[in-house]
């Protein structure tokens, strides 16, 4: 597992300097990348927000070719007394390799490193820091996260976004649900070999000195006019319409909206979790118009033609869509600052979900269903008796009988899935993500393979079990089986 350096800025005072300078790193940081840092690094009032629960998250490449990720926060009194909140930043700096495994996505390595308490805030700061070591790996797309900004701001604002991000040196946001939500939905509507192209800060006062290429503003309408009109920003405010200059009429951004629109976000995770090569930006308008292809002839199986961007049932979520307001965190203290353990499990928390509802009240399984699918002879009964049986063999890698009842699960949503309940298919690749790191060796082949005949089984027995064989199914039993053999060719 590849160590990672971390490096504190704030102000204090050091044998070297007083007042704000990194005043803290682990044995490998260099001076080029200190300097780096220095000169990134937010001083006094920097914060967009005042408060105690301010926080910022940033993301920049560094001279050595590593990748900084960093949390600013207030943090006590500066040394000097004159005043007002310390301004503090610990930085992460991550190599490429490392940052691979989270899905190039620097909010997926925040969530890890706030989860098992690497970013902190010590009350005295040592002299020299030791290196971390984060375990974990992250998913290509966040589709908790892409479902909810579907509804509010909705798809033509987040494919504006895409847009504005394409087409600008620096775009700065302003108004709508919280700049860190947008930025990670952006982020999750690109490629994972694109992102890190994409500096950003989501709290940082705007600062010509800290060129990220996506920032947020405050609702100040003439501290937006000033940065538009001296420093050349893309100014969005998401509080009023999309403007007409970053319409989403590029291959690209028309991607994004369709799948938004469509609700088919397990397509851009599928898409996502391929390996593109060295796709970069320049690239994405040709990866485009091979997805629009793919979009299009899978649209009838999910209800809809090519032509078709009628929203499903599922769609109109976005008529309940969450006011700005909101989009808030729960917990005491704010998820995003890290200050209560609870809250350290998600980086955003407190979303009402807009699909809640319509969930709700859902068609239940009709009485016979159950009788139905057992002449289909579901694996879980089967897998449960050998996972739960660690004397015998062969599977040597059985998981205790406490976890046995994910089995059934699988059970119900291979079938809710391949039945064309959407949602299905997200969760079921929630669950499998979850049991599988527990299998290994050849229980983890058979689970796999006693899937692969469930779910064919119910695509040749459909009519038998009150599942029309139609190419819907097939299209349903693929996105089935691209769960458990992700990247494979089907």
């Amino acid at each position: 597992m590849d160590l990672i350096d971390q490096a504190i800025f704030t102000s204090g005072e050091t044998d070297r300097a007083s007042g704000y300078q990194v005043v803290a790193a682990s044995p490998g940081v260099g001076e080029a990348d200190a300097r780096e840092l220095a000169a990134w690094g937010p001083s006094h009032d920097s914060l967009l927000n005042s408060g105690p629960d301010a926080v910022s998250f940033n993301f920049h490449s560094l001279p050595s070719g590593r990748l900084c990720i960093s949390r600013t926060t207030p943090a006590g009194f500066e040394y000097s007394g004159r005043g007002g909140a310390r301004i503090y930043t610990q930085c992460l700096l991550v190599w490429p390799q490392t940052l691979a495994r989270f899905a190039n996505n620097p909010f997926a390595l925040l969530r890890a490193a706030l989860a098992n308490g690497s970013l902190r805030v010590y009350d005295e700061i040592p002299r020299q820091l030791a290196p971390l070591r984060l375990a974990g790996r992250a998913k290509a797309v966040d589709t908790a996260l892409l479902a909810r900004l579907s509804a509010s701001p909705g798809p033509e604002w987040i494919a504006t976004l895409v847009q504005a991000a394409l087409d600008s040196a620096t775009v700065a946001i302003a108004g709508g649900p919280p700049a860190e939500h947008l930025i990670a939905g952006l982020i999750n509507c690109l490629p994972p070999e694109c992102r890190t192209e994409f500096s950003f800060s989501t709290g940082l006062k705007f600062c010509s000195r800290r060129p990220f290429r996506i920032v947020a503003l405050s609702d100040d309408r003439e501290e937006q006019r000033r940065v538009a009109r001296l420093y050349q920003v893309a100014v969005l405010h998401l509080s009023a319409d999309p403007p007409d200059e970053f319409a989403p009429i590029e291959a690209w951004p028309r991607v994004i909206h369709r799948v938004l629109k469509s609700g088919r976000l397990a397509f851009l995770a599928s898409q996502f979790a391929r390996p593109h090569g060295d796709l970069s930006t320049e690239d994405l308008s040709a990866l485009a118009l091979q997805l629009l292809e793919e979009f299009d002839a899978t649209a009838i199986g999910h209800g809809g033609s090519a032509a078709d961007e009628t929203p499903r049932a599922d769609d109109t979520a976005s008529e309940n869509a969450p006011e700005a307001d909101e989009w808030r965190d729960d917990e005491p203290g704010g998820a995003m600052s890290g200050a209560a353990p609870s809250a350290r499990l998600r980086l955003f928390g407190g979303f009402r979900d807009p699909n809640a509802e319509l969930r709700a009240h859902a068609p239940q399984h009709r009485p016979g269903e159950a009788i139905a699918r057992a002449a289909v002879d579901p694996p879980s009964k089967r897998l449960a008796a050998k996972a739960c049986n660690p004397t015998a063999a062969p599977h040597e890698d059985a998981r205790p009988p406490a976890v046995a009842p994910d089995f059934a699960r699988l059970d119900e949503l291979v079938f809710e899935a391949i039945a064309g309940r959407h949602e299905a298919v997200d969760e079921l690749g929630d669950l499998w993500d979850e049991l599988s790191q527990h299998l290994s060796g050849p229980l983890l082949a058979e689970v796999r393979e006693e899937y692969l005949r469930y779910a064919l089984l119910l695509w040749q027995r459909g009519p038998e079990i009150d599942l029309p064989r139609d190419p819907n199914r097939a299209v349903y039993s693929l996105d089935v089986l691209g769960v458990f053999f992700p990247g494979a060719t089907l």
